[in-house]
């Protein structure tokens, strides 16, 4: 296909404006995960002279072959690799609350990030990721890639005000903590089982609304003079921490 072609010309603008219910991956690695994941692939685009292993290509539903450089045009991403794939979003139960640790996410809107948190969350044993209104979009290009597909693997749920995921834990008994810089330790930190953990935006952290939710603060000791971390990294040590003391 050249860069004139009218699906090349339709693909372009879904990647710039993703549809409801499709996700465009990009990436050879990334899309071959999805394919052993059993991820069905509906659309496959592949750069002219790119030798692709037979599992993927059979995995797709239509391979179409592009010119390098209009494929490379097209892709959403810095560092394209000369494949690029069209697979539909993901469909999960809402998370009940009844047990496990979940994430609700309070405006972050920095696509790498998010995607670093679900990546986080699905390894480190989290239930669900919960989203609330004016968080980045999980599914677009940038959350998809730093997440390493993990959207893929482990509910997100969208547009979650914060009171409705906090009735979910506590109509089973559960624990609902904000993160700060003012609170209790987390060496030592046991919250029950069920437990919501709410996680501020990448500057101003949770709001006021959203922190007043919370039963309980726990907060990461730092050294050096440091005020906070990284959401992300904030949220893999939080989690991991429960993992470990679970």
């Amino acid at each position: 296909l050249g860069k004139h072609n009218p699906r090349l010309k339709e693909l372009r603008r879904r990647v710039r404006e993703r549809r409801d219910g499709e996700v465009v991956v990009d990436g050879r690695r990334l899309i071959a995960d999805l394919v052993r994941w059993g991820v069905p692939i509906r659309e496959l685009y592949v750069a002219a002279g790119i030798d692709l292993q037979g599992p993927l290509l059979a995995a797709a539903e239509r391979v179409r072959e592009v010119e390098t450089s209009v494929l490379a045009d097209v892709a959403p991403t810095r560092h394209p690799q000369g494949v690029l794939a069209v697979v539909g979003e993901p469909s999960w139960p809402s998370w009940s609350g009844e047990s496990g640790v979940a994430l609700w996410l309070d405006r972050v809107q920095d696509p790498g990030n998010l995607g670093a948190i679900v990546r986080a969350a699905a390894g480190l044993g989290a239930r669900t990721v919960l989203l609330s209104p004016g968080c980045a979009d999980p599914f677009g290009p940038l959350a998809v890639r730093g997440s390493a597909g993990a959207v893929f693997r482990i509910p997100v749920e969208r547009d979650v005000p914060g009171p409705r995921a906090v009735e979910r834990v506590r109509a089973h008994r559960g624990e609902v903590w904000a993160t700060g810089a003012e609170g209790a330790a987390v060496i030592g930190w046991r919250p029950a089982d069920p437990t919501l953990l709410l996680l501020g935006t990448e500057g101003g952290g949770l709001s006021a609304e959203a922190a007043g939710l919370a039963g309980g603060t726990v907060a990461i000791p730092l050294e050096r003079d440091l005020d906070s971390l990284n959401v992300a990294v904030a949220a893999g040590i939080l989690l991991h921490h429960l993992q470990a003391s679970r």
